[in-house]
């Protein structure tokens, strides 16, 4: 076989531990042909020289030796985060290279105690060794361990397939003396520490042992030293993970083998030996956003291929910052949560009906936190151990958890007992109440979904991307693929078109029934608000803020629907958004991640910039592969950007987002609720970040009555945003900056007219310079703002282009089929 993959042993194959007893004389003429074989290019070499050697070398196809000073042995792939630690790693072999330099003393002197005592005696080939293991076979009756030396099995390694015959063998040690005669002992004993392997997928001392020990290998002590060199021979039965005493076993052979080489004295030896075996960690290494980390490898996987990505040790840079990744996890699992007791309590599963003692069970999640080692995390799963009248015990690992009966309250059963029994296994939440003190209560793994994208506002770096309630159960991710319709969070890219034509947030609009003719053979569409009452003539700021579904459809039809197509489409909507006046109240579907990037335009001051997961990309040796930069686009102007921003601001101020308002930051942002609540959606910025949340379950299932966005995607938001300026990542002194264009005046909101001291409600407006109304509000405004909704028609002056009946036939059918909501009367679904 010639240089390039070599063979990747996954428990030593060719030194078996154990091998049949056999025949002194078959034992003998084995281990006297070994010899023989062995001595072949030796013998060759001396006694017809080295053309001859060489062109014997030839004839059996040796690799060329030569190869292995730019062999590469496969390496780790790593993805870091924002703040350069490492969020996770790929690879086939999971292995990280060392200097000789890196590697601590007492590693080599165990390793040459238990493999090679005569590495820097011998010239690659232990002649002695052999003789002494075949007389070592003739006394005992059976073949002793292998005789190979650190070079031989790096030759064999490297180079060469498991095969065992003669020919192989031949090979091997033509293999072994070239490389002898070509590296240092140092360089052999460096590639041999890199290559050899180890366990649990880990190749070389590297990667073993910051897996085993939490820590790199120069850091080694001397029991860890000699549990690893322990490990060669058979890593995976050796495992001190899967057989810790065999383990210990096998680290104090080391220890006596290096007392006996006499690199260590007997009382080191013993004080080493009475060390327990202690690991850093379980059986698996964590992932900092599993999500956003999937996303990665499948762009690299597509780039770059399973080779680069699996086997050459890419060193990637993402935009991930793990801070802002664990409050949004930690945010969307506490939201996903609440909305499933909401949606009502379910029989847990019961361990005794499987046949599984409540008492000896013990579940994953735990082993996970008793690794981890710092603060449990809200929710756990726990075992209950008896229930009553008055509360029940629970056992989370080896603790157990008096519940009270209030820790029952939401299931709705009359008592704990009448809620669960012995062998239930629930989850057991803290909560922070109100006024500030914890609470224990009984909880489930809900069903419901959800999806949290954090955007970084002048960068486009995706800061934290949360696919899913647990990336461990549904490897689907929400954030980028899941299509759900958008509802009202539709309705700021309809106002924006009419800004971008002229219209303002004091412009006013006819909130009254209307009926639509799509196709004259079927019924016409009629959008209806969602509490079904109208308020007549009503501003734009007034209509978006309160989220009122007819007046977003008559300004759609007053701008154009295409006009709004486009208006998205700069705002980075990719998916087919097609010209049908339900598209005003988000009947089509986008991504969360699109929603994200398309909001950032109104706090970017209407630059669009790309979502990007990945910084840079480097080789193993540090080259730059790619580099990705912000490219911002020029989706609106500054001061349309603005003005659309400020209507923002007032849906977290008075509108259905007010509830947000209580955070005391500068904050814009839109509700979103489909037809019968099946999707619900916040997408809001701060002056830093843009955060959408998005919640609904993998089908097309309502959330629960009054599951509007307002209720269940927004709490999730304010909640990441809260946690964002406990981190320090949002200020209470920032602020959305102020373009150059846009001038600010107090407007009356029910009237849309320049405010006098008489008006009730006050707003300070955003206006493109020269766009602000001139006109006082006085005492008729504010008359006919009063009368119901068909008196107000009368007085009202449809804009040109506006609907002015209350029929309305669509100038042109648009291609392909409209959305079919689920109820027709009610397109666009609950005002938040």
């Amino acid at each position: 076989m010639g240089a390039g993959r070599p063979r990747r042993p996954h428990d030593s194959p060719a030194r078996p531990a154990h091998q049949p007893r056999a025949r002194i004389a078959g034992v003998t003429l084995r281990r006297v042909a070994a010899v023989l074989v062995l001595l072949v290019p030796v013998a060759l070499t001396a006694g017809l020289g080295v053309g001859a050697g060489f062109a014997l070398s030839r004839a059996i196809h040796v690799p060329r030796v030569d190869e292995l000073a730019s062999y590469r042995p496969d390496i780790v792939t790593e993805i870091r985060g924002a703040d350069g630690a490492t969020v996770a790693r790929f690879a086939i072999e999971r292995r990280f290279l060392v200097e000789r330099t890196q590697i601590p003393d007492v590693m080599v002197k165990a390793l040459l105690a238990a493999e090679d005592a005569r590495f820097y005696e011998h010239g690659g080939i232990d002649l002695i060794r052999i003789v002494g293991a075949a007389l070592k076979d003739l006394a005992t009756r059976r073949l002793a361990q292998g005789a190979s030396t650190l070079t031989q099995q790096l030759a064999r390694s490297v180079f060469l397939t498991p095969e065992k015959s003669f020919a192989r063998k031949i090979n091997e040690a033509f293999l072994t003396v070239e490389i002898e005669k070509r590296y240092s002992k140092d360089q052999i004993l460096t590639m041999y520490l890199n290559e050899i392997y180890l366990g649990h997928g880990n190749y070389g001392i590297e990667a073993a042992s910051t897996w085993y020990f939490g820590h790199p290998a120069r850091a080694l002590t001397l029991p860890e030293a000699a549990l690893l060199a322990g490990l060669i021979q058979r890593p995976e039965a050796y495992s001190p993970l899967r057989n810790p005493e065999l383990a210990r076993q096998r680290r104090d052979f080391v220890l006596r083998r290096m007392a006996e080489e006499r690199l260590i004295d007997p009382e080191t030896r013993r004080k080493a030996a009475a060390e327990p075996v202690v690991l850093a960690r379980g059986a698996r290494e964590s992932t900092v956003g599993p999500y956003f980390c999937e996303e990665v490898r499948q762009y690299l996987e597509k780039a770059y291929g399973d080779r680069g990505l699996y086997r050459q040790g890419l060193r990637v840079d993402s935009t991930l910052d793990p801070r802002v990744e664990t409050i949004a996890e930690e945010a969307l699992r506490w939201g996903l949560r609440r909305q499933d007791r909401r949606e009502g309590f379910r029989k847990p599963r019961n361990l005794l009906a499987e046949g599984i003692d409540p008492e000896r069970y013990r579940d994953p999640a735990w082993a996970d936190l008793e690794a981890a080692g710092g603060p449990a995390p809200d929710a756990v799963p726990a075992v209950v151990l008896s229930a009553s009248r008055t509360g029940a015990e629970v056992r989370v690992g080896e603790k157990t958890i008096s519940l009270p009966a209030s820790a029952f309250r939401w299931t709705r059963a009359e008592t704990p007992a009448r809620a669960v029994k012995r062998g239930d296994l629930v989850l057991v939440e803290t909560l922070v109440r109100e006024d500030g003190k914890a609470e224990t209560i009984v909880s489930q793994e809900p069903l419901v979904e959800g999806a949290v994208v954090v955007l970084e506002n002048g960068t486009g770096a995706v800061r934290a991307l949360v696919g899913g309630y647990d990336f461990g159960r549904s490897k689907f991710d929400r954030a980028t693929q899941a299509l759900r319709q958008v509802g009202s969070a539709f309705k700021p890219f309809v106002y924006l078109a009419a800004i971008e034509e002229g219209f303002t947030p004091a412009d006013t609009v006819l909130d009254a029934p209307i009926s639509i003719v799509i196709d004259p053979k079927k019924p016409p569409y009629q959008p209806q608000n969602y509490y079904r009452k109208y308020s007549g003539i009503v501003t734009y700021q007034h209509a978006l803020e309160q989220s009122i579904n007819v007046p977003a459809v008559r300004v759609d039809l007053l701008v154009g629907t295409r006009r709004v197509i486009e208006t998205a489409r700069r705002l980075g909507i990719r998916q087919n958004l097609l010209a049908y006046p339900s598209l005003a109240l988000g009947a089509f579907e986008v991504t969360p991640l699109e929603m994200a990037a398309a909001y950032s335009v109104f706090a970017n001051q209407g630059l669009l910039f790309r979502p990007r997961l990945v910084e840079r990309v480097r080789d193993a040796d540090g080259v730059v592969l790619e580099e990705n930069g912000p490219e911002p686009e020029e989706a609106t102007s500054p001061a349309s950007a603005y003005v659309a921003l400020g209507m923002l601001r007032g849906v977290t101020q008075r509108g259905t987002a007010a509830s947000a308002a209580k955070l005391g930051l500068a904050l814009a942002g839109k509700t979103g609720t489909t037809n019968d609540t099946t999707d619900a959606w916040f997408v809001g910025t701060t002056p830093r970040y843009t955060i959408c949340v998005w919640v609904g379950h993998e089908t097309k299932k309502s959330l629960g009555p009054k599951a509007t966005g307002a209720e269940v995607a927004l709490p999730v938001w304010t909640r990441i945003v809260a946690g964002l300026e406990a981190a320090g990542l949002v200020k209470e002194a920032d602020d959305y900056d102020v373009p150059a264009g846009v001038v600010f005046v107090p407007v009356d909101l029910a009237t849309g007219y320049r405010a006098t001291p008489g008006c009730s409600k006050i707003v300070l407006m955003a206006f493109a310079s020269g766009t602000q109304p001139t006109d006082f509000c006085g005492d008729r405004p504010h008359a006919v703002s009063t009368l119901p909704h068909y008196l107000q028609k009368a007085v009202y002056a449809p804009k040109r282009g506006e609907p002015s009946g209350t029929s309305f036939q669509l100038p042109d059918v648009p291609p392909g089929p409209a959305p079919t909501p689920p109820r027709p009367s009610s397109e666009g679904g609950p005002p938040g």
